[in-house]
């Protein structure tokens, strides 16, 4: 659910950015949603470890990790700028650096688990390396293979459940 609703909060980042809503609000709401989308994103990602840490090895945890502190300092970059600060401005870029290293070694991890069809550690791998160089259209993409992914998720733990009542 936490992929889900972090892509549904990057989705809107994005393209309330493309259209030009967030500059016309005073304030700094397009940091809050990014704080927003940073967390839920990483509730996805520990929903996510919780169904495979058991098979796919140190690449999984490894990509893991690095993630989840690369989103971590990206949040806490973003709080301290809506605290007024400008301290950790330097942390957003290898936070984005290392949000990238982490989703494509997540999603090899992934691929060679074989929890996931292929196409979930495929689509994990190329997450960002596709919507990084697309600036703000790319945090709408993003956004949207997060719902994807997300939903995937959500319905295949449905259907594990529904199978597991059935046995």
């Amino acid at each position: 659910m936490g992929l889900m609703l972090g892509g549904a909060v990057w989705l809107v980042l994005g393209l309330s950015n493309v259209f030009g809503y967030l500059r016309a609000i005073p304030g700094r709401e397009d940091v809050a949603l990014l704080v927003l989308a940073l967390l839920l994103t990483a509730a996805g990602l520990v929903g996510l470890h919780a169904l495979q840490k058991e098979s796919y090895g140190l690449l999984g945890g490894t990509g893991f990790y690095i993630a989840l502190v690369s989103l971590a300092a990206r949040t806490l970059g973003a709080v301290a700028f809506l605290a007024g600060s400008s301290a950790l401005e330097w942390i957003s870029l290898p936070g984005t650096l290392g949000m990238l290293i982490g989703f494509m070694a997540y999603g090899l991890a992934t691929l060679r688990a074989g929890v996931l069809p292929r196409w979930y550690g495929l689509t994990l791998i190329l997450s960002l390396p596709v919507s990084l160089p697309l600036a703000v259209y790319g945090t709408a993409l993003f956004g949207l293979i997060l719902v994807v992914l997300g939903y995937a998720l959500w319905s295949r733990k449905g259907t594990t459940g529904q199978q597991a009542r059935v046995i």
